[in-house]
This record gives C-alpha cells, structure tokens and sequence, in this order.
C-alpha cells in the first residue's frame, strides 16, 4: 500500500468526522425546534452531569488519541515490510482521528442540549483545533514514521 493511498483512506475517515459533526448539529437543532427534547437549564443537576461528562471526554479523548498515537507509530516504524507498515499506520491513523475528534461530536451535542450554553461550543471547539492536527499528508506520514533520535 502506498502512502497516498493510506492518505486518501484516513481523509475518508478525516472528513466523515466533520460530515458526523455536521449531522449531529443538524439533528440537534432539529430535537430542539420539533420539540422532540426540551433543553435542559445547564444549572440544574442533568445540566452540570452532562457538562461534566463533555468536559471529561475532551480532557481525556483529546490527550489520550494524540498520545497513544504516538505510542503505537514508535512500535509501527521498526516493522520492515512497507506494505504491513502502511496498513498498521492506516489502522493507527483511524483510531487517532476518532478518538480526537469524538470530543467535537459530544460539544456539540452538549450545546444544543443545554440551549445553546456557551462552554460546550468552546469544548467542540478545541476539539475541532484538535481535529485539524490529525488531518492526514504524506509528508506528516514520514515524519511520524521516521526513527527516533536518541543521540543525546
């Protein structure tokens, strides 16, 4: 596998996120102006459990699918066949894109739920600003797979 086609996969996936959060919003807005849920004050006790769950998967997720990414490409880099290299990256690269952006995802559902309450679209978008640094190049490809310097 080459690496424009692991980055043409990881943009399928890169950009099905935002199609996700793009959907999301839309059926949010839609709940609430159909009256399907009413929203919910961000003061009362499902109000601050559910920023608390948002904020908590921000915190996490964010961190944790940038980190562990980063992990899992010094394991990656040391296998020899290009092919099964190329396919572990693309695997990686996936999860890395969803965990991160997952977060944009629950902001903005977060937002809409608690009647527009500023603090969840900030949360979406971090996550979004997180988002962007996932976005798949060749060039970003070599990079994350070149050895480590441990010379110093």
């Amino acid at each position: 596998m080459e690496k424009k086609e692991v980055v043409k996969r990881l943009n399928r996936v890169y950009y099905g996120m935002m199609a996700g959060a793009v959907v999301m919003a839309a059926l949010c807005y839609y709940a609430i102006m159909k009256d399907v849920v009413s929203p919910i004050d961000p003061m009362s006790t499902a109000g601050q459990a559910i920023q608390g769950i948002v904020i908590f998967l921000a915190v996490v997720c964010i961190p944790a699918g940038l980190y562990l990414f980063k992990r899992q490409c010094r394991k990656i880099r040391v296998i020899e066949d290009e092919g099964q290299r190329m396919e572990a990256y693309l695997q990686a690269g996936r999860v890395r894109i969803i965990v991160v952006s997952f977060s944009m995802l629950t902001g903005i559902a977060g937002y809409y739920l608690l009647g527009g309450y500023q603090s969840m679209i900030w949360i979406a978008a971090m996550a979004a600003i997180a988002w962007y640094f996932t976005k798949p190049t060749e060039r970003k490809i070599e990079l994350e797979l070149l050895p480590d310097d441990d010379s110093y």
